[in-house]
């Protein structure tokens, strides 16, 4: 993490500790408690947390998601979802809507996008034609963490956190600037009317003398 004023993390200062505990370890099933948490201040105000890195959205791992994902590609969400319970300690599963938006996260975020910077330095290439569960377990065992820090310290996020997308948004529109010596535009097919003073758009109607009006009693004789 750098500051967004010196650009650089040598102001980082000791802000505070915070521990979090009942950390679950889904293949095992085992409980990580008091897990340290360190907070930092920055010398413009800000403040960040450094957590370790296994630990991802607060009560998973990063491996165990990523065992877990495996027994999905393997065998589907049914399985991996009794796989889960069995593995643990008595707590309700993981529900099958979680299990599906941690496939959809690996596949964008961790194959899609994190292998791309972290699939060479550990010697490993994912192909589409291989078996998607063999290649999770795979890069499962060359995974560590120190190579997790280090993917964290060069793109600023997590290995299963989204990536930072910046939105393209569309120029600012300015007026044409006028060229010397560039013609101008054609006028229009239809030329606008010209202007007509107040009163001018009906022809006026011409009145003759007024009728004579009828008297009462009859006509005349």
């Amino acid at each position: 993490m750098t500051c967004a004023s010196c650009g650089t993390a040598e102001c980082a200062r000791l802000h505070g500790r915070r521990r979090r505990g009942d950390i679950k370890d889904l293949s095992t099933g085992e409980i990580f408690k008091e897990l340290p948490i360190l907070r930092v201040r920055f010398c413009a105000g800000a403040t960040a947390s450094l957590v370790p890195a296994e630990l991802w959205r607060g009560r998973a791992t990063v491996s165990s998601v990523l065992e877990t994902v495996a027994h999905v590609f393997r065998d589907g969400v049914e399985a991996a979802c009794e796989w889960v319970a069995f593995a643990g300690t008595g707590e309700p599963p993981i529900s099958r809507r979680t299990l599906r938006r941690w496939r959809d996260a690996v596949r964008s975020r961790v194959i899609g996008s994190a292998l791309g910077w972290l699939g060479p330095r550990l010697g490993f290439h994912w192909s589409e034609n291989e078996d998607l569960a063999d290649q999770l377990d795979t890069l499962l065992d060359r995974l560590t963490g120190v190579s997790l820090v280090d993917f964290r310290a060069v793109t600023g996020r997590g290995l299963l956190d989204r990536p930072a997308r910046v939105e393209d948004r569309p120029p600012a529109r300015s007026p044409a600037r006028r060229v010397p010596g560039r013609l101008l535009p054609d006028p229009p097919h239809d030329p606008p009317s010209e202007p007509r003073p107040r009163g001018s758009w009906w022809p006026r109607n011409r009145r003759g003398p007024p009728r004579p009006k009828a008297r009462k009693g009859g006509s005349d004789s």
